[in-house]
């Protein structure tokens, strides 16, 4: 990254914090950025985020046609693609020893160029703080006060809005819902490749997990990753997991860099929870994820959305608005919790791949 971006960031993040905003939203991913990218310029926005952009994400970094139709203005540039620029998508099933493949056109991005990409759209009239944790909200009549900690110090400040972009383990969603959704460790290894696969593998298995594993050309590098369930041995389902790639696809190689994250698996309606009238949840933290691919850009930059355009709209009273707007959104969660019922099962999998 060119040296004056990375000194206009440390500018505006050492900016001095006011005491009172608008809007404080925290996490500066998709989600996150979107609202702020959305949102008017009347209102006096901060940002913050617990590290410092850009940075590395455990993601496998396949933007889905939802994805695509939401930015296909934005003139998306080359340097945030990877290679192969598109991807198709192979399924294949091990346990019934099927496979399917599937025109897709994926758009493989370096997932860390992406999110700095897109914070730099979100930039206009809204104050950044990075390196910023967010500790704890109280909610009072006339606004929420909010806990953060800077460089070791802490300080309280007041906003009339929270949004929280967090993702899974948001300290917003956990003050405001007792019951935890389902999670998974995303868990990626990196390694040299010489051939080049043109499709992505999603890959199911239910000796490894009742979710999927995939393989995911970047460059000259593969990622081969899974979704493991959180109490499982992660380290002892990687190496069969490893085993079965050699014998099935001949992949070999030193792995180079190991990557863990929680990845949030939605089971039913209940597991959607938008906020309430101050409080608003966007992407992840409000259980915007597809169960069945653990898919969370489209929905985190579309939830976004929804919370921007009800703040704009209607700011004394936006939440009706959000629910309004993201009804579509919740569907759409809904149809794929069947869809990801149906292929954690190996016997109803065989009719989902005819």
């Amino acid at each position: 990254m060119p040296f004056f971006l990375y000194l206009v960031l440390w500018i505006m993040n050492k900016e001095s914090l006011n005491n009172e905003y608008d809007i404080i939203i925290v996490g500066a991913g998709p989600a996150g950025c979107c609202v702020a990218k959305f949102l008017s310029n009347e209102y006096n926005i901060l940002m913050i985020d617990r590290s410092r952009l850009p940075r590395d994400r455990s993601c496998g970094g396949l933007m889905v046609e939802e994805a695509q139709d939401f930015i296909k203005d934005w003139k998306l540039p080359k340097s945030v693609f990877s290679y192969p620029k598109y991807l198709d998508l192979k399924m294949i099933d091990w346990n019934n020893d099927l496979e399917i493949d599937i025109k897709k056109k994926l758009w493989n991005v370096s997932r860390k160029d992406f999110d700095y990409w897109l914070l730099k759209k979100s930039q206009n009239d809204v104050q950044f703080s990075f390196e910023t944790k967010f500790l704890q909200f109280e909610k009072k009549r006339k606004n929420i006060e909010i806990l953060l900690e800077i460089n070791n110090k802490r300080k309280v400040i007041k906003t009339k809005y929270l949004i929280g972009a967090n993702g899974p383990f948001s300290n917003i969603r956990n003050s405001l819902v007792k019951k935890p959704m389902r999670h998974y460790v995303a868990a990626q290894y990196w390694l040299k490749h010489k051939n080049i696969y043109n499709s992505a593998y999603f890959i199911y298995d239910n000796e490894i997990t009742d979710f999927y594993s995939w393989i995911i050309q970047k460059k000259d590098n593969l990622i081969l990753g899974s979704a493991l369930e959180k109490d499982s041995n992660i380290k002892n389902k990687m190496r069969i997991l490893r085993n079965k790639f050699k014998k099935k696809f001949n992949i070999t190689g030193n792995v180079f860099k190991k990557e863990f994250a929680i990845l949030s698996r939605p089971e039913n309606k209940k597991d959607i929870f938008l906020g309430n009238d101050k409080i608003f949840l966007v992407g992840e933290s409000a259980g915007f994820i597809s169960p069945s691919t653990g898919e969370g850009i489209s929905f985190a930059m579309r939830s976004g959305y929804n919370c921007a355009k009800a703040l704009n709209e209607n700011f004394e009273k936006p939440f009706s608005l959000y629910k309004e707007f993201s009804e579509n959104l919740i569907n759409e969660i809904k149809r794929k919790i069947d869809k990801s019922n149906a292929l954690s099962d190996p016997e109803k999998r065989v009719e989902m791949f005819k």
